[in-house]
């Protein structure tokens, strides 16, 4: 299986450094490391059953939006948008709806986010994309993958189609048993489209027109006549001085202190890791 990753946050070796491990969890929250350990864990368990005629892209932003989906597998048998996921405990998919089990209450609860909500936008934001760059694919199905072994899910008629850690293997075999709908040339085209879009050409900036010669203002006095020709306008000194000396934005003071707030932390770590080393050495 060919894969391709979009993450800033990883190097050429699909690793995730610890300088990256902070920026990507300052972006994106506390739980986007466990995220992406469970989008290694998906793709080693694919990588086992699919061959090179499947494409995995991992953290795509679909083009025109600022929705990232997190796995999107382009097979001969068409397109998934896989959400992996390492949460634990006992949950419901029943309908449209996500539950989890409250273990004080004794019952089910509605539990946000709606992983199969999530699931499914993205997946219908994916096939919007592509029939829009001319690719009309019948459908581009949901699939929420669960990496945990204790996770378990009861399935209601969902929305999504719900693959538990001990099933990822059987999806896969599963997948290659449906006819095939594309052709290589078809899953390269696909991925040409989802991560080197082409973007519309700019619209030729009109000429601007000549302005007519402002009229000349004739008046009559004492039987002659006197034509004035208009002065230029210019703009005052003190206008011109502003337009020079615009302040910095309150949004770049803030991005300037959150990168140097980032550097003090790894000069930080740095220094502590220096310091231990010198005192056990």
């Amino acid at each position: 299986m060919k894969v391709i990753d979009r993450s800033e946050f990883r190097d050429e070796e699909g690793a995730i450094s610890l300088e990256n491990r902070i920026r990507g969890t300052f972006r994106h929250g506390m739980k986007w490391h466990g995220w992406m350990q469970a989008q290694e864990f998906t793709t080693q368990r694919l990588e086992k059953s699919l061959d090179r005629e499947h494409t995995l892209l991992r953290n795509v932003i679909i083009p025109g939006t600022t929705v990232i989906v997190q796995m999107i597998l382009l097979s001969p048998q068409g397109v998934r948008v896989l959400e992996p996921s390492p949460i634990k405990g006992v949950f419901r998919a029943k309908g449209e709806e996500w539950l989890k089990f409250d273990s004080r209450g004794r019952r089910f609860k509605r539990s946000q986010p709606n992983l199969q909500t999530r699931t499914l936008s993205n997946a219908q934001v994916v096939q919007r994309y592509l029939q829009e760059q001319g690719y009309p694919l019948p459908e581009v199905e949901a699939v929420l993958i669960f990496t945990k072994p204790r996770t378990h899910v009861d399935s209601a008629r969902p929305r999504v189609r719900i693959v538990q850690a001990d099933a990822i293997d059987y999806f896969a075999a599963n997948i290659q048993e449906f006819q095939p709908i594309m052709d290589q040339e078809d899953i390269n085209a696909l991925t040409e489209a989802l991560i080197n879009p082409k973007l519309p050409e700019p619209e030729p900036t009109p000429e601007p027109e000549a302005e007519p010669e402002l009229a000349r203002a004739e008046f009559v006095e004492q039987g002659e006549t006197f034509t004035t020709e208009p002065e230029p306008m210019a703009l005052p000194a003190q206008a011109v001085h502003r337009l020079s000396t615009l302040p910095i934005s309150r949004r770049q003071w803030i991005l300037l202190a959150v990168m140097l707030f980032f550097e003090l932390v790894i000069i930080i770590i740095f220094a502590m890791i220096i310091i231990r080393n010198t005192i056990y050495a």
